[in-house]
Formats: structure tokens, C-alpha cells, sequence
């Protein structure tokens, strides 16, 4: 019976062999595949972070181009302000100019030479000192403008008002006075 007993033991031993051969190659194969999901899993996280973290910086550029966009507009609306006014002081300036500089004016910018039977359209209050100063034009007495002067002949007028100047050069205005104010 001894050999029963051996060979049985032998066999019970070798089941016992090749079953903790299947359990430890059954093991092997599970932990492969675990690391390899593990990596699967830190490639897939490490995946996410970085698009997360690309997210974010997009987000934050976005974010603070944004707000200087706002600051700018904010602050080139508070310079337009400012040309604003003292465009605005500039022609009420012009509009409330006392007669002498006024008559200045007209003497630096008509030629009395060729005013000679020209209607003059001046300012009310300035009408007969116009009149003394460009004695060869035609000074009107019952149109008038409120500030500068129109020179009419044959029905065409030439428009030297300072509102019309100054619209004409409100760019090159604003150019400048941007230029003495905020440079």
C-alpha cells in the first residue's frame, strides 16, 4: 500500500504543483494586465491634465485679453472725452472771440484785394466794423453767422465758419491735441 500511498501523494503533489503553477501564472497574467491598465489609466490621466491645463491657460489668455480690451476702450473712451472738451472749448472760444481779435482774423484771412464786390456774411455785433475794415466788399446786414465768415459771390458761398473748420479739422485736431495731452 505504500506505493498507493506514494503514488497517490505524488499525484496529489504534482495536481498541487500544476495548480499553484495555474494560480501563479494565472497571477502573473492578472498583474500584467493590471499595470496595463494602470498605464492605460496614467496615459489617459496624464491626457486630461495636460488638455485641462491647456484649457485653463487658453481660458486665462482669454480672460486677460479681455480685460485689456475693456481697459483700452475704457481709456481711448476717456481720451476721446477729454479731445471732446477741449475741441468743444476751442469753438466756443472762437464763437465768443472779442471784435479785435475778430477783425484780426478777417484781416489775416481775406484778401482785401480780391473781396472787391463780394458779399461778406460776419457776425452781427462786428457788422459796421466790418464794414469800415473791408470797405470794398459788400457786407451783409441781414444774414449772419455766429462765429467766422462766408464769403458769397454769384450765389456760391465759401463757407469759413469755425464750426465748419473745425469739423474739418476735427482728425487733425484730435491728432494733435492727443499728441500735447497724453504723450
Amino acid at each position: 500500500m505504500s506505493n498507493l500511498d506514494n503514488l497517490t501523494s505524488k499525484i496529489i503533489t504534482d495536481a498541487k504543483s500544476k495548480a499553484d503553477g495555474i494560480i501563479k501564472d494565472a497571477e502573473e497574467k492578472a498583474k500584467q494586465k493590471y499595470d496595463l491598465e494602470i498605464k492605460k489609466v496614467d496615459t489617459k490621466k496624464q491626457t486630461l491634465l495636460e488638455s485641462a491645463r491647456r484649457e485653463r491657460e487658453l481660458l486665462s489668455d482669454r480672460i486677460k485679453s479681455s480685460a485689456n480690451l475693456k481697459s483700452r476702450n475704457e481709456k481711448l473712451k476717456a481720451k476721446q472725452t477729454v479731445i471732446n472738451k477741449v475741441i468743444d472749448k476751442l469753438k466756443s472760444k472762437l464763437v465768443n472771440m472779442n471784435e479785435n481779435d475778430y477783425i484780426n482774423y478777417l484781416n489775416q484771412n481775406i484778401d482785401k484785394n480780391s473781396i472787391a464786390g463780394k458779399e461778406l456774411i460776419v457776425k452781427k455785433e462786428f457788422v459796421d466794423k466790418v464794414k469800415q475794415e473791408f470797405s470794398t466788399a459788400k457786407v451783409k446786414e441781414n444774414e449772419f453767422v455766429s462765429s467766422g465768415f462766408i464769403i458769397e459771390e454769384n450765389g456760391i458761398q465759401e463757407n469759413y465758419t469755425f464750426e465748419v473748420k473745425l469739423d474739418f479739422m476735427r482728425d487733425e485736431l484730435e491728432v494733435e491735441i492727443s499728441r500735447l495731452l497724453f504723450s
